[in-house]
């Protein structure tokens, strides 16, 4: 049974809750990661092969899906799931499509200069898509969709299980390369290359901790989305809303893993309650659920507190992955909630429906990063580069270059402008 918690023990672990999301990484995942990167940068194919052994991992020639194996594959999905995984690929991109026409090179040109800045994607990216618990097609589509709409020309995916789903999914992402791979060593062997492996510009999706923590650690060698940690949902509901309904969308978020954290605030004592009492109705109701959402109620709490607007006041602090309004009128208080990676709003919009078929991008900041970061979305595969034109016209720029550079004790760069304002020959 997971915790209710009131008034001022509401508020003090909340603040536990921010504080614990805000903690170090792993030092044992650090130093088990470093060790794997080490090896597989300097070993190649082998350490590749010696790590599929370690942790029972199919090793294919070249790690890579043959043309023959991604169309028996795709042979191998069932109609229903193909016309499925169609419609969320459609409303996928044609949002990824809206954000790009809000996308344009922007050029000014004053005192006789032009400065510009243009957008261009990067030339080769891979997409991480889970295959532990729960192989995640979706995740295939996501990313690779986005980077698609994004102009990105070379996309792969990469993946430890390899379902025919996630091979359709990439299929409709105009995906050419699968690699049967997965885990950190994945992860540095598209940092690094190896003999079968082309190294890549970015890399993206989410992952376990090993993952995420190869990613943080090749940030810079290769570029990356974001570092996720474990998913996490807040509901503010009031006294309105279905506990029912409440109680599934916790239960819909804590069946990701057993990291995962789902909280519900609430000015309802009532709700609370009977939210409370739902979700053991639910877990008993559902023997296929994971075992640990009945065996610890580490995955939840539910805080009453004393008005809507305290509980939103929370989760501007808690700024979470995912943030539903189960209210009756959400709209009045979207302004009011400042960090979240995506807004559910209304009793009819849960969290799985951003994570299949709506458009927006289900890979999203945790762990509060959402303060500083947001969803995955075609300008997380572009590049702002600017770019400037000038001409022997432009004194005025130049001297005031010259000045500058002066004023920082800079005397070639002082020079390199001078010596163009007069043409002169040094």
């Amino acid at each position: 049974m997971i915790p209710v918690y009131q008034g001022v023990e509401a508020v003090v672990q909340l603040q536990r809750i921010q504080q614990q999301t805000m903690q170090s990484e792993n030092a044992t995942i650090y130093e088990t990661v470093k060790n794997i990167i080490e090896q597989v940068r300097d070993g190649g194919d082998a350490a590749l092969c010696q790590f599929c052994e370690e942790f029972g991992d199919p090793i294919l020639d070249g790690f890579i899906l043959s043309p023959a194996q991604v169309q028996t594959a795709v042979e191998q999905v069932p109609t229903e799931t193909r016309e499925l995984l169609h419609r969320a690929a459609q409303n996928i991109r044609m949002f990824g499509e809206a954000i790009m026409r809000s996308v344009q090179p922007s050029r000014l040109t004053h005192d006789g200069f032009s400065v510009g800045l243009d957008w261009r994607p990067v030339e080769r990216v891979a997409c991480y898509a889970p295959g532990g618990r729960y192989p995640l097609p979706s995740t295939a589509l996501m990313t690779a969709i986005t980077a698609q709409v994004a102009g990105v020309p070379e996309i792969c995916i990469v993946s430890p299980d390899l379902q025919p789903a996630t091979v359709y999914a990439g299929i409709l992402a105009g995906v050419t390369q699968f690699y049967s791979l997965g885990g950190a060593q994945a992860v540095a062997a598209l940092a690094y290359g190896t003999a079968s492996i082309s190294t890549v510009d970015m890399l993206v999706g989410p992952g376990n901790a090993y993952v995420t923590e190869a990613k943080r650690q090749l940030q810079g060698i290769i570029g990356i989305d974001m570092l996720a940690g474990p998913s996490e949902v807040a509901i503010i509901a009031d006294a309105q809303a279905k506990p029912e309904w409440v109680a599934l969308d916790l239960l819909a978020q804590a069946e990701h893993d057993p990291n995962a954290r789902a909280y519900l605030l609430t000015d309802s004592p009532s709700l609370a309650e009977q939210t409370q009492q739902a979700l053991q109705a639910m877990i008993r109701q559902h023997p296929n659920l994971p075992a640990y959402l009945r065996e610890s109620a580490d995955w939840g709490s539910i805080f009453v507190l004393r008005s809507i607007p305290h509980c939103i006041d929370s989760v501007n602090t808690l700024a979470p992955e995912h943030l539903e309004l189960l209210v009756v009128d959400p709209l009045s208080l979207k302004e009011s909630l400042k960090h979240y990676g995506t807004l559910f709003m209304g009793y009819h919009t849960p969290v799985p429906v951003g994570d299949y078929m709506a458009g927006p991008n289900h890979t999203l900041p945790t762990g509060r990063t959402a303060r500083f970061s947001g969803a995955l979305n075609p300008m997380t595969f572009l590049r702002p580069q600017g770019w400037i034109h000038t001409s022997a016209e432009t004194t005025s720029l130049l001297a005031d270059t010259r000045n500058f550079a002066q004023l920082e004790g800079l005397t070639a760069h002082a020079l390199s402008a001078g010596c163009r304002i007069d043409n002169l020959d040094l």
